[in-house]
């Protein structure tokens, strides 16, 4: 943890450099906020370095090794701050860069995710007024003492995978312990606030990315994991992907109707319907561009039953305040616990225990208290980078770990005469698959999603406080194309000393390519909308306006030019996925065909870290799908 012993100078230099990145938009919390988030950060490594940095910057040596000046940062204005953060953006090594770019993101973030004045000029009305509905039938073990639990079967993570084998397992009169890293929230507990959302609901805040900060992750971390806080969006594995998992990793039953009779079972439990995708004009945006140009579009499946689908929708990513997203905490959660499950909430679970080649339990803890579980078997299901950290931490290697697919995101944006409000409105409603079929599958997938000021301040490029504040002053009338690719990049799960993730993940340059062909085909959609701007994702910003000299033809070829590697521009990651795959061979996958590890017996994962390549599609109905299958396969190999 970050504490408030010896920050003084980290703080004094924050106050200064934040200055320098918000310009007249600053107010006094921001050095503040700024180092709550960096306390989140998940390696204890990472932050001190930042924390080092930031204190080197308050002396005068510090400041003439970092900034070619001998005044400490603390002591300058404003305006020397703003050039000392273009010119770290500009730096030819790598370490200078990503100081830069956290100092610029976790400013923007500070002040946008929040509520202030700036919330006013750029016309963001705050949290929604939807009513809270009754809460789910659940309630956490309080774990006020060290604890130890005794029971049939533990599961690490609580998502669409621990969340379906809970219910499955319990259903058969096994004796379930669910344990989830995350704290439990319920309707009444959703402020629909973006800062604490992403400080309460999002793995370590939402403060985690690659290596070299190219691909920021974004995923779940409360009771329901990512269920509760994503979109609702239910694909089915596509065809020609089951295929392929199926050569990859040597199991018919993705391609034998197994899978898909799985598909089935847990699409009629969370009830999966295309009839709740109301358009708002964000979806609009999105819909009326693809159908001008004559491409593919339909209506998202979704996973919600009574979903009001208006405005107050896009802050379901805050969790949803009405009840009708069938997240686990509402649907499967509910039904194990109803049978007898246990379930744990903020349960920081260090290691699988194991002993002769087979798992018997987990240690770790709550707050301050030891939390030991003694089990006949282990599933895993903290995701694709809490599974296999916890993995390597437990001393298991082979392929956990390898074999990381993100699908990083992206976006091109442009402006409109008419307000769109990119916040509002059904979480996903439409999409297109008119490119997925590029390189026999691995082409994106055209889709939009709610943005709030925080995540949308730290999207759009930074290049001076005055130019970042006229932008933030468009966000009424942006409207966005997202692109999704499915990657065939493969990154990797480290440890670190401290046993937290390390993720390493670069895009190769088959999937550049891709990405910026879907990024330019999303600037053709954003202008037959009738945008009156295009910009591209890129911190050089780069745009046209159509019917002016320079087409899209022009920005097209320049962005081919640049290319989006190398930093030149920040993508999302919203699925984690393949970093414990599914194979029947040992030497190029972790766990077997019925999810047991190849290396621990009595040790199942049961999340997307087992999928043998990227899905293309939002993964959740997959995950059940995988979680469903493996649940039996479970229940024989422990009966």
């Amino acid at each position: 943890m970050v504490t408030r012993v010896g920050l003084g100078p980290a703080r004094r230099v924050l106050s200064v450099l934040a200055r320098g990145v918000l310009g007249e938009g600053y107010v006094p919390e921001v050095p503040d906020r700024m180092l709550e988030t960096l306390a989140g950060v998940a390696s204890a490594a990472d932050r001190r370095k930042v924390l080092n940095a930031l204190r080197l910057l308050d002396s005068r040596a510090g400041s003439f090794m970092l900034t070619g000046k001998a005044t400490p940062v603390s002591w300058m204005g404003e305006a020397e701050a703003e050039r000392i953060l273009q010119r770290w953006q500009a730096s030819r090594l790598g370490n200078i860069r990503q100081l830069g770019s956290s100092v610029i993101g976790l400013a923007i973030f500070a002040l946008y995710a929040h509520e202030s004045k700036e919330w006013d000029r750029i016309g963001y009305p705050g949290p929604s007024d939807h009513p809270v509905a009754e809460p789910p039938q659940l309630e956490p073990l309080p774990i006020v003492t060290d604890t130890y639990l005794n029971c049939d079967v533990v599961i690490v993570g609580s998502g669409a995978g621990g969340g379906c084998a809970a219910a499955k397992l319990a259903a058969e009169g096994l004796d379930v312990v669910v344990v989830e890293k995350g704290p439990f929230k319920t309707e009444a507990g959703f402020t629909h606030r973006e800062s604490e959302a992403s400080r309460d609901m999002y793995l370590y805040g939402k403060s985690m990315a690659t290596s070299d900060l190219g691909v920021r992750i974004i995923a779940g971390s409360v009771v329901g994991g990512g269920t509760l806080v994503n979109y609702g969006t239910a694909f089915r594995t596509p065809d020609d992907v089951l295929r392929q998992w199926s050569q990859v990793s040597g199991i018919d039953a993705f391609t034998s109707g197994e899978f898909a009779s799985s598909l089935d079972e847990v699409s009629r439990r969370i009830g999966v319907n295309t009839d709740s995708s109301a358009a708002g004009a964000r979806d609009r945006v999105l819909e009326d561009g693809l159908k001008e140009l004559g491409w593919h579009v339909d209506n998202m499946p979704r996973a919600v039953r009574g979903c009001t689908q208006d405005e107050n929708c896009g802050y379901c990513g805050f969790g949803c305040r009405v009840g009708a997203k069938q997240s686990t905490m509402r649907v499967y959660l509910e039904d194990a616990v109803k049978l007898g499950a246990r379930l744990v909430a903020g349960a920081n679970i260090s290691r699988v225990l194991i002993e002769d080649g087979n798992a018997y339990g987990v240690v770790g803890s709550v707050g301050d208290n030891e939390l030991r579980i003694e089990a006949r078997a282990v599933v895993v299901a903290a995701g694709g980078i809490e599974t296999p950290a916890l993995l390597l931490r437990s001393g298991l290697g082979g392929e956990v770990g390898k074999n990381l697919r993100l699908h990083p995101g992206i976006a091109s944006w442009g402006l409109f005469e008419e307000e769109v409000h990119v916040w509002e409105g059904t979480t996903q409603a439409r999409y297109s698959n008119e490119f997925r079929h590029w390189d026999g599958g691995y082409g994106p997938i055209l889709e939009t999603v709610p943005l709030h000021p925080g995540e949308w301040g730290t999207a759009i490029p930074w290049s001076s406080s005055r130019h970042h504040r006229e932008l933030m002053g468009m966000y009424p009338f942006v409207g966005f194309c997202g692109v999704l690719p499915r990657d065939s990049s493969s990154g990797r799960i480290r440890i670190g000393k401290d046993g937290a993730p390390i993720i390493d993940y670069v895009l190769s340059a088959d999937d550049e390519r891709r990405v910026m062909e879907g990024t330019i085909r999303a600037g053709q959609v954003l202008e037959a909308a009738g945008a009156t701007k295009i910009f591209a994702p890129v911190t050089e910003l780069t745009s046209f306006e159509p019917g002016t000299r320079w087409t899209h033809e022009g920005w097209a070829d320049h962005m081919r030019s640049r290319g989006l590697r190398g930093g030149r521009a920040t993508f999302f990651s919203y699925h984690q996925m393949g970093s414990c795959r599914m194979g029947v061979d040992p030497t190029r996958s972790a766990v077997d065909p019925d999810n047991e590890s190849h290396e621990v017996s009595r040790l199942f994962v049961v999340d997307a870290s087992t999928f043998p390549t990227a899905s293309g599609v939002n993964p959740m109905l997959s995950v059940y799908g995988i979680a469903n299958r493996a649940s039996n396969k479970i229940l024989r190999r422990i009966s």
